[in-house]
């Protein structure tokens, strides 16, 4: 059982998640589409999307150092603070119709968010041991508030300056972040500067090598990669087949719901079959959306319930990949491991990303959907080969 003292902290990450996550929800409905109107060359137009993941990737190594000395919470005000100047730089972009610029916003705003994505871990860390997998899915489940706030906020935030489209989009986003600070300020999590572990830590080859964290660093980078790659194009290709911006918000948001609805009930079943059958029960739920995408252009017979797929399958493959991590790396190597495991998942986004312009404008919607197959295969194939070999190990 978990005090009232975990609980609340839970509670506060949870709420802490569900604004970086509006905040990120209502930049990924944005970006592609203001890069596609800035950008002379409309294969670029997804290259603010993979800053921000480069910039996440990039910031990974450096805020676990700063964590670690610092402090989680002096960590995550840092973190709100570089995604408020990146909302700052944002609304200079889209003024001076600057594309570049708006890359450096978008660099920022990721960066902020790399800070951000250590909240499950905080909550991990927050948590006795029993209680992990649960506090882990019910943080990411603060997104699910994100379904509703980020996209209509985008939606809604568009045209506040009639002059200037979008300019609003980037004062809601320093919003977001000015709350977010209140609320991390709440947080009561554990010191664990200068803590001695009652496990030395081992050589970083001797962790790494181990075939279970390779195994879901794998999962964890190629599930968030096909979810970024998927959603990063897909309001470009709702505006290609002649529907309005706000259905590619709508769909956005359902997408969102997708991702953090199942954490009412993902850590109960991480808690009854395991982490990695969920990592694989996420890649079919992740090729059943590929088909319902390939299937036809309809708004909410295909677009609809593949983005929901979709977020489902990442949130499988993600909750479950982090849990599986967390089980296998000593408290003391905790941060080692995490921002390695952090920079090998957003390279892998940064990567998709900015494939996802490139693929769309070259190839359409239909090649860039048959692309994602091969990443999940890979998940699927992996995930699973271990886990035979594992029992037959144990047998």
């Amino acid at each position: 059982m978990s005090s009232p003292e975990v609980r609340r902290n839970i509670m506060i990450l949870s709420l802490c998640v569900a604004l970086s996550a509006s905040a990120m929800s209502l930049i990924f409905t944005v970006a592609a589409v203001i890069g596609f109107s800035l950008a002379s060359d409309k294969s670029l137009s997804t290259l603010p999307v993979a800053c921000m993941m480069i910039a996440m990737m990039a910031m990974t190594a450096p805020s676990a150092v700063i964590m670690a000395k610092k402090g989680r919470r002096f960590g995550f005000w840092m973190g709100a603070a570089i995604a408020m100047m990146g909302a700052v730089s944002g609304m200079g972009a889209v003024y001076y119709a600057n594309f570049w610029l708006l890359c450096m916003a978008c660099a920022c705003i990721g960066a902020g968010n790399a800070i951000a994505m250590q909240y499950r871990f905080a909550a991990a860390e927050a948590a006795p041991a029993e209680f992990r997998a649960r506090a882990i899915s019910y943080t990411m489940l603060g997104g699910l508030a994100s379904a509703f706030i980020g996209p209509n906020l985008a939606s809604f935030a568009r045209d506040w300056f009639d002059t200037v489209p979008f300019l609003g989009t980037f004062v809601a986003l320093i919003g977001l972040q000015f709350l977010l600070v209140i609320a991390i300020g709440q947080l009561r999590l554990p010191d664990m500067r200068g803590h001695k572990h009652p496990e030395p830590a081992r050589p970083l080859k001797t962790v790494m090598g181990q075939p279970a964290v390779i195994v879901a660093i794998i999962a964890g980078a190629l599930g968030y990669a096909v979810m970024s790659f998927v959603m990063t194009a897909t309001p470009l290709a709702i505006l290609d087949c002649n529907y309005a911006f706000g259905d590619a918000a709508f769909i956005i948001q359902w997408h969102v719901v997708g991702m953090y609805a199942p954490g009412f009930f993902t850590g109960n079943l991480i808690k009854r079959f395991g982490a990695l059958k969920v990592i694989q029960a996420g890649a079919i739920l992740n090729f059943v959306c590929l088909a319902v995408g390939l299937a036809g252009q309809d708004l909410m017979g295909n677009f609809w319930v593949s983005l929901v797929l979709l977020g489902v399958g990442w949130n499988f493959m993600f909750v479950g990949a982090t849990t599986f991590l967390t089980e296998n790396y000593r408290p003391s190597e905790q941060a080692r491991v995490q921002a390695i495991n952090e920079f090998c998942v957003f390279g892998t986004v940064a990567i998709a990303s900015l494939s996802a312009g490139t693929i769309y404008a070259g190839s359409g919607w239909v090649t860039l959907l048959y692309s994602a197959a091969l990443p999940v295969g890979m998940v699927l194939l992996i995930v699973a080969t271990f886990a035979i070999r594992r029992r037959a190990q144990a047998a």
